[in-house]
């Protein structure tokens, strides 16, 4: 999912990570239980405090527990910062290639591997019959338009009669809000074509997230397929797409198949709870944004030239449109280069920023294997209560940005790299991402302190049809939290966490590049530790 998270600063205990799964629940529950309190970041002379973790705290969060969510029994009083308000190609390398590097920043190299752990470095070849996107986008803020086309070659694994692009700003949130991405005209092997619109849980009278152009595609022939489209902003709406002042969120504005391997079309509905329902193959993108100048353009991959990104083997496109202060450091020993932009009027220090990143992504790299591209970009904007991870980019709120970096970097593994369909298997990116986070940040024995509400307990490994129908906070602690448990259960069986740890790098190593389901990640741990996980797990609803 693309996350969101809540700060109530003056918090004297660690508090759950909470994503805006609800976000309405979640800010009435919050203001109940601070009693009337604003949510948000303190200001106080030109500056931002942002409350970090302390000792023993969750996923760099400090919050007040929401009623009935449960609160830990100890915990040392947050520790703050400070951050200062001033002012067609040759795909990427990779980062094993890269030499591309940033300023000395934090970071100097992710950390040995867990002891003993012996699965091989680097990682396989993605599927060389990967999808190739080249694509246009000319933004207009005050407008609240983008205009663009985007040409893809695609190469079927199997017959099909029709070819099924998702069109997320359709997506009922967005939708509501004003949103909306039309196609205005196909082409198909340099021919005219006409295509249609599914609902794919798209909102009355909007067009929806699912767009059809029927044919016959044999497996194994390569088809070119081109649109163009016209895609209507919301205003500053707490999303991935919105217009925020003159900076603009563009997060999966571009049409993108849902073709999965040996599985065919994914159509599953967009919901309305802040959970993502999208499943994609990795692709390579070559995208260029025109935008008013003064603009700086992060986004998804590498930097080609003004405005221009290229990215190899990644599942979607993202970036964060407007005028910035700009912060670098690097990571993994100078192989990753991380850029970090401020829109303008919002508070932080890009180069701290940067410097956090590189830190979490070496922390990371040391537990689940290498990040193996040379960039990473972060785009910070006002009206986000949160952060929102796509490929090798981030964009993040004010005020929000340093306490939530963790558990969006850790979804470069877990989504980025080793994929699922998060409409079928959502706990596989959100609750080992938070695994990966609540292990970077100390946070573990919290996590599993926590209590399950009923109607999550034992469904762990549930669709989003399911998690739909109960309320934001449910969903969010039976994945995020569920999952965090369901792997310490496992990790008392493997006797600690870095077997867990090593089995997660297995399973990062041999799905990277992929989409997997439940069955790829036992499979992983079994081959690592010799041990079925399956009768462990089965317990929280993993099967």
């Amino acid at each position: 999912m693309r996350d969101t998270a809540l700060t109530l600063t003056g918090a004297a205990r660690p508090a759950p990570t909470l994503p805006a799964v609800n976000r309405v629940a979640a800010n009435a529950l919050m203001r109940r239980n601070a009693g009337g309190s604003d949510i948000g970041t303190r200001r106080a002379a030109g500056a931002v405090a942002v409350v970090l973790l302390a000792a023993g705290c969750t996923g760099g969060r400090v919050a007040a527990p929401p009623p009935g969510i449960g609160a830990p029994t100890t915990g040392a009083p947050p520790s703050t910062i400070q951050l200062s308000t001033t002012a067609p190609s040759d795909p990427i390398p990779t980062a094993t290639t890269s030499a591309a590097a940033g300023p000395a920043g934090a970071g100097t190299g992710p950390p040995a591997a867990p002891g003993g752990c012996d699965v091989p470095g680097g990682y396989p070849e993605p599927w060389p019959e990967r999808p190739r996107y080249t694509a246009h986008l000319d933004v207009d803020p005050a407008g609240r338009v983008v205009t663009g086309d985007v040409a893809v070659r695609f190469v079927p694994d199997a017959d099909t009669d029709r070819l099924v692009f998702r069109l997320w700003p359709n997506a009922p949130r967005i939708g509501r809000a004003g949103g909306r991405l039309d196609v205005t005209a196909a082409r198909l092997a340099g021919q005219p074509m006409a295509g249609r619109y599914e609902a794919g849980g798209a909102i009355a009278g909007r067009p929806g997230t699912i767009w059809v152009l029927p044919g016959a595609f044999p497996a194994g022939q390569a088809v070119d397929a081109r649109l163009a489209f016209r895609l209507t902003l919301p205003g500053a709406i707490n999303d991935r797409v919105a217009v925020v002042g003159r900076a603009v969120r563009l997060g999966s504005v571009i049409p993108v198949l849902s073709w999965i391997r040996g599985d065919g079309w994914q159509t599953s509905p967009a919901v309305f709870t802040n959970a993502e329902a999208a499943a994609s193959e990795v692709a390579d993108w070559d995208v260029t944004v025109t935008a008013p100048a003064g603009y700086t353009t992060l986004a998804t991959g590498d930097e080609a030239g003004p405005g221009r990104s290229v990215a190899r083997a990644v599942r979607d496109w993202a970036a964060t449109v407007a005028p910035m202060r700009l912060g670098e450091a690097s990571a993994q020993g100078g192989r990753t280069k991380i850029v970090v932009g401020v829109a303008e009027g919002v508070a932080g220090d890009p180069q701290a920023l940067a410097a956090r990143n590189a830190k979490a992504l070496d922390d990371l790299a040391g537990h689940f294997g290498e990040y193996p591209y040379g960039r990473f970009t972060i785009g910070v904007t006002a009206g986000l209560t949160g952060g929102i991870e796509f490929p090798t980019h981030i964009m993040l709120g004010s005020g929000v940005a340093t306490v939530h970096i963790v558990h969006e970097v850790a979804h470069q593994w877990f989504y980025g790299l080793a994929g699922d369909d998060q409409y079928r298997d959502p706990w596989l990116d959100e609750g080992l991402a938070t695994y990966g986070e609540s292990r970077v940040d100390g946070g573990l024995a919290y996590q599993r302190s926590r209590a399950i509400p009923a109607s999550g307990r034992g469904h762990l490994g549930e669709s989003m049809a399911y998690w739909s129908r109960v309320d934001g906070s449910t969903y969010y602690l039976s994945v995020y939290v569920g999952g965090v448990q369901a792997l310490g259960a496992l990790a008392d069986r493997l006797g600690g966490y870095d077997a867990v740890d090593c089995a997660l790098r297995r399973y990062v190593h041999d799905r990277a590049y992929s989409v997997s389901r439940p069955s790829d990640l036992l499979a992983a741990v079994k081959a690592r530790s010799g041990v079925d996980p399956a009768p462990i797990l089965a317990p929280f609803g993993v099967h």
